[in-house]
């Protein structure tokens, strides 16, 4: 058993990238699918021999609204909701750049967003962006991007995470720490008011943080990659006004995992879905642990597993009061080197996995961003071998998820 284990160690590291072109994959049974009504990529590339999982999903898959529209500046992206536009927000050194909008319906008000892990992230309409002193700086966008008094103190460069949390614009960042045993990698939050605390336990580190809203509060998930197993923790987050953490959980124990190992999490009405790519028994897939109120330690985890391993592996999912998507990237053949697609789905009522089909573009997708729009489906920013590139999907309610 050691051996297997150490073998699909081997396949997941050494994946290389391959810069190629997923437009030989896209294969449609209705004219509404993703893969029919985007524009056709620049350059295409041979499948290596063998099984290729199936990319389209038929009358379930999402139909193109908008774009590509080429973003002025590669991602990763915060996203930033405002009424009748959602804006995608790239770097511009250490302060955060307007990539490009996408034009939507007219909104009451801003929506809630989830941004994976990256060095930029939104809550609301501020944009939190870490510089090379590991300073976390706080941006308005509106009307103009302009920094405030808001300082917190993480790792250099470190990735961050945020959400609006009942108002307050709440961010979450790793952070080392030397004790006895050496440096310890753990995970804080910090909330409007300056009010800092640590948000992973004693005894436990972090290599990752993904914050997300929920309802009235938020939900926290931190990563503690090693190589022989890999602790996936959870806990609720409320401002009312003060800062305050709910119990810790340790919702699941994967596999091995790199540093780079990210997770992200989903939000659809008041339940919350921790999303990890990891390795687990001897595949890599992703895994999606369903949270109604608190979160559970031991929690059921359902696995959507992949081709083949990926490091690291994108991936995203909106926050909505009816809808969930998700759009993960993920290599499309159990070959080395084979094309990496970037694939749509949802988190059905029973948390698996349900695809939507796969969106095709011009070589590796290295980073992917999602968010409601607040209308009639989903905005998408992506950076693949062409650039920024920006969409709207709209995506149908497979088996009950009420996807518009």
């Amino acid at each position: 058993m050691r051996r297997l284990v150490i073998l699909v160690m081997l396949a997941h590291c050494k994946d290389p990238p391959a810069v190629v072109d997923a437009a030989a994959l896209a294969t449609s049974a209705t004219p509404s699918a993703i893969a029919t009504t985007a524009p056709t990529p620049t350059h295409t590339a041979e499948l290596p021999p063998g099984p290729v999982t199936p990319v389209d999903a038929g009358a379930l898959a999402c139909k193109l609204m908008s774009g590509p529209e080429k973003l002025a500046r590669p991602g990763p992206y915060a996203i930033v909701t405002r009424m009748g536009f959602v804006d995608f927000y790239g770097r511009d050194g250490d302060k955060p750049a307007l990539a490009g909008s996408v034009r939507v319906e007219a909104r009451p008000a801003p929506i809630a967003v989830s941004t994976p892990p990256a060095s930029c992230a939104a809550a609301g309409t501020f944009v939190f962006c870490t510089n090379s002193a590991g300073e976390i700086r706080r941006y308005k966008t509106a009307p103009a991007i302009e920094s405030d008094n808001f300082v917190a103190k993480a790792r250099p460069g470190a990735l961050v995470s945020a959400a609006l949390v009942n108002g307050h614009p709440v961010v979450a960042y790793l952070r080392d720490r030397m004790t006895s045993e050496g440096n310890t990698s753990e995970a804080y939050i910090e909330s409007d008011d300056g009010t800092e605390t640590r948000l992973s336990e004693d005894g436990s580190g972090a290599t990752s943080v993904a914050l997300s809203p929920r309802a009235e509060g938020a939900i926290a998930v931190y990563v503690d990659a090693r190589r022989a197993m890999t602790p996936v923790h959870a806990r609720t987050i409320t401002v009312a006004p003060k800062l305050a953490l709910g119990k810790d959980a340790v919702l699941f124990v994967a596999g091995t995992a790199e540093t780079n190992t990210r997770a992200t999490v989903g939000v659809k009405n008041k339940t919350a879905y921790a999303l990890l790519p990891v390795a687990h028994d001897l595949a890599f897939g992703l895994a999606s642990v369903k949270i109604d109120g608190e979160p559970a330690t031991d929690a059921p985890t359902s696995w959507s597993d992949y081709p083949n391993g990926l490091d690291p592996a994108p991936i995203a999912a909106t926050v909505s009061n009816d809808a969930l998507v998700v759009a993960r990237v993920r290599p499309s053949a159990p070959q080395f080197g084979s094309p990496r697609v970037l694939e749509l789905g949802t988190i059905d009522d029973k948390g698996a996995f349900a695809p939507y089909g796969v969106f095709p573009t011009t070589g590796v997708v290295t980073n992917v961003a999602i968010a409601s729009d607040g209308a009639t489906g989903a905005a998408i920013a992506y950076t693949d071998a062409s650039g920024g590139q920006a969409i709207r999907v709209s995506c149908p309610s497979p088996r009950g998820n009420d996807v518009k």
